[in-house]
């Protein structure tokens, strides 16, 4: 119990996190197949082993909540404090993380339709990235807080789309967030206790997880390298999103390259970890 706890914990911090999966977490921690097993097959199985999975996943949920309620005090804290730096480190998440979800194409070229795909993620971001600059709108959290019934399905919406990444190695939930401009709006609400809107998140995480996460499984199986080149799409025209400028002062220099190395350090350290434990298989 105490293992699945933990693993839930670091599974929460990690979807906090933009560029990190919780899904690769998960792999490393060795609790991604029980993982999948319970979500994808709980409806269909026998009462015994709902029970089973009932549990594990209670287990998990419980590290997660933990997790998260935890970290989310940090990252808004270093974002506020030090939102240059901070900014830095997530780059330097993104940036490495890019080869890592390379790994998992079936062909090591990109065919006419591979480029076609990326060429679309990168536009549908930009075209995100664009329509915030006219609204007006920010990554970071809002002061005013208006829950309208269009912001509620908005929540709901990227609870689903964070919750469907939970569970897919090499695709962060948290990146996500931080795409559609929801990212530091939602880590306010978890860090001042609003029910209703960290709700209206978690409703659209489960609903993610139960259903968005197989549609997603679907695509990878059937159009894996097309859906990956998708993504990295996205991910590239997001570093647009998420750059913070530069400030022209040694101190301020020396933080950004450190933090941004520091960011491509521990991408690289769970790759090592995660080759490590496909070795011992």
């Amino acid at each position: 119990m105490i293992k699945n706890v933990i693993s839930g914990a670091f599974i929460g911090i990690a979807n906090i996190i933009p560029g990190v999966s919780g899904g690769t977490v998960a792999l490393l921690l060795g609790v991604y197949e029980k993982l999948t097993e319970a979500i994808g097959e709980f409806l269909t199985a026998s009462k015994k082993d709902k029970i089973k999975f009932i549990k594990f996943l209670a287990q998990i949920f419980l590290g997660a909540i933990i997790g998260l309620l935890a970290f989310a005090k940090i990252i808004g804290f270093l974002y506020s404090n030090y939102h240059e730096g901070t900014s830095f480190f997530f780059l330097g998440l993104i940036v490495a993380s890019l080869p890592q979800v390379l790994t998992h194409r079936e062909s090591k070229k990109i065919d006419s339709k591979g480029k076609i795909w990326l060429i679309l993620g990168v536009l549908i971001m930009l075209s995100f990235v664009l329509l915030q600059f006219l609204l007006g709108s920010s990554s970071e959290a809002t002061t005013i807080y208006h829950l309208t019934p269009i912001y509620g399905v908005k929540l709901v919406l990227a609870g689903a789309l964070a919750g469907g990444a939970m569970v897919i190695p090499g695709i962060s939930g948290s990146l996500l967030l931080v795409m559609i401009g929801e990212y530091y709006n939602i880590l306010g609400f978890v860090n001042d206790r609003m029910l209703i809107p960290v709700g209206l998140v978690g409703l659209g995480a489960i609903i993610g997880i139960i259903g968005f996460a197989k549609i997603i499984d679907k695509l990878l199986k059937s159009h894996k390298d097309n859906t990956l080149y998708f993504i990295i799409g996205l991910i590239v025209a997001s570093l647009l999103e998420i750059w913070p400028g530069f400030t022209l002062t040694i101190q301020d220099t020396v933080i950004n390259l450190v933090t941004f190395i520091t960011g491509i350090y521990i991408v690289k350290l769970m790759s090592k970890l995660q080759g490590s434990q496909d070795a011992n298989k």
